[in-house]
């Protein structure tokens, strides 16, 4: 189970059946936010539904391909950040993440994927860490992109978002690229 305490307001740690309740109530409270770059967050899901997307998410992680985390701030479920799989043949995954409207701009994604990075290259022993992001979505962008990722290309059209298809802008982050931004100058 991932557990990480960003700092002593903010936690992220893998879900269990008990924060289903909690995401029940953020998803259902912020559709209209969410919508515009994710396709999945419907507000007709039930708890129920939700309890299901959580077994599932720990089932991921029981079998060592990926995870999903809560990211808690002050207590209250915040958003989430996770590895969508992790490919052990390539020494490779790909992260994705989502915040609540009311916690943004206080640098929490940021951190807590920076988390995540840190956990893939330095614990898991991978080489890759990849995201991707809608090209008009600045600010999901604008993580990758403080965190010293490589902006790789765009994959045009590669997503139908509800009526429309959208371009991602693809970032890496490789475990020597890693060292380097980590490494103080002249080490």
């Amino acid at each position: 189970m991932f557990n990480r305490k960003l700092d002593d307001d903010t936690l992220i740690r893998s879900y269990n059946i008990d924060d289903a309740p909690a995401l029940y109530e953020v998803l259902k409270r912020e559709p209209e936010h969410l919508l515009v770059w994710l396709p999945w967050p419907d507000a007709d899901k039930s708890l129920g539904d939700r309890r299901e997307f959580i077994r599932g998410c720990i089932q991921q992680e029981s079998d060592g391909d990926g995870f999903r985390t809560g990211i808690f701030h002050r207590g209250e479920l915040a958003g989430s950040v996770g590895f969508h799989d992790i490919g052990r043949a390539n020494r490779s995954t790909s992260i994705g993440y989502w915040l609540a409207a009311k916690h943004q701009r206080k640098g929490i994604m940021t951190r807590a994927c920076e988390a995540l990075v840190d956990h893939a290259l330095l614990e898991l022993k991978l080489n890759r860490v990849e995201t991707r992001c809608a090209s008009e979505n600045t600010r999901s962008r604008a993580i990758p992109e403080r965190l010293g990722f490589t902006r790789e290309g765009v994959l045009r059209q590669v997503q139908l978002l509800h009526d429309r298809y959208v371009d991602h802008v693809v970032y890496s982050m490789l475990v020597e690229q890693s060292r380097e931004i980590r490494s103080p100058e002249g080490a």
